[in-house]
């Protein structure tokens, strides 16, 4: 069965002294935790294999790809949280997220990713609790995960 999974992310991905916390919900939730020091480290990485350009966005994309990847087999499409607007910004997001979704499911295509206000979602209210401690995360993003996924 298909499903439709939500996705959002406290903390901006651009603050990069902060842990970040991302979170996809459909009938069940997920919930990881990516520290500011992790986020740092993939900066600079991003940087060295990319230059500047778009290192926020990759960063989100290789994200997003990690907490949803354990349910592409059942995938419907992605709506991601605006926490981006514009066109540009949605559009370089998407064209990342799908390089990254294709290495499992090679028929993903853009129409299976949209960018919708999910406040109010188990998403939203799970990123958020364990943002501020109050929840546990079910994973902590190792540098080296994004490491492995963005040299890819």
């Amino acid at each position: 069965m298909a499903h439709v999974l939500y996705v959002d992310l406290s903390a901006k991905v651009e603050h990069w002294t902060k842990d970040s916390a991302v979170a996809v919900s459909n009938d069940h939730c997920r919930v990881y935790l990516v520290t500011g020091k992790a986020k740092q480290k993939a900066r600079a990485l991003i940087k060295s294999l990319h230059g500047g350009k778009s290192d926020q966005y990759r960063l989100l994309a290789a994200l997003v790809y990690l907490v949803v990847r354990e349910d592409l087999h059942q995938l419907a499409y992605l709506v991601i949280d605006k926490d981006y607007a514009g066109e540009q910004a949605e559009a370089t997001i998407k064209n990342l997220l799908l390089a990254l979704l294709r290495r499992d499911k090679p028929e993903v295509t853009a129409g299976h990713i949209r960018f919708a206000e999910v406040r109010g979602s188990r998403a939203d209210t799970l990123a958020k609790q364990v943002y501020d401690g109050k929840a546990e995360p079910d994973h902590v993003v190792r540098y080296s995960e994004l490491e492995a996924l963005l040299r890819g």
